[in-house]
């Protein structure tokens, strides 16, 4: 019964020994022992995770992403705004910004999945449409 199960395994060293040296191969009995192949299999893997603990002991850590860093206390403001710093310029809701830009009636610019907004064209924008209610209402 062991013998069969080992026949695939001795057929496929013996494949290999064909392009390594006989002295290398470690035959027992006439067949390959599944317990060498194991030991060797074992020892590999360890040897495997070793160098690789090794790699990560000397990897540098990734650097930092880059993010918009918040304007300190006392700074001019900063030209580009995110939508939180929008809503809360012009007293609204977040969501309410968000959809207005959706909607194409704020002057934004996308960047990738971000939604920036320029004070100047808010300011821009918020002095033509209060001369736009203006001219409505007179």
């Amino acid at each position: 019964m062991r013998a069969a199960k080992d026949a695939p395994l001795a057929h496929e060293f013996k494949a290999l020994a064909g392009s390594i040296d006989k002295h290398q191969v470690i035959v027992v009995d006439g067949r390959v022992s599944r317990e060498l192949l194991r030991e060797i299999a074992l020892g590999a893997l360890r040897s495997g995770i070793t160098f690789l603990q090794a790699q990560l002991a000397t990897a540098q850590p990734p650097p930092a992403p880059l993010a918009l860093a918040p304007a300190p206390p006392g700074a001019p403001d900063r030209d580009v705004m995110t939508a939180d710093e929008v809503a809360a310029f012009l007293g609204v809701d977040r969501n309410t910004v968000y959809d207005y830009a959706c909607r194409g009636v704020i002057p934004h610019q996308r960047l990738g999945k971000r939604v920036l907004f320029r004070r100047g064209a808010l300011v821009s924008w918020l002095g033509d449409s209060c001369k736009a209610t203006a001219i409505r209402k007179g």
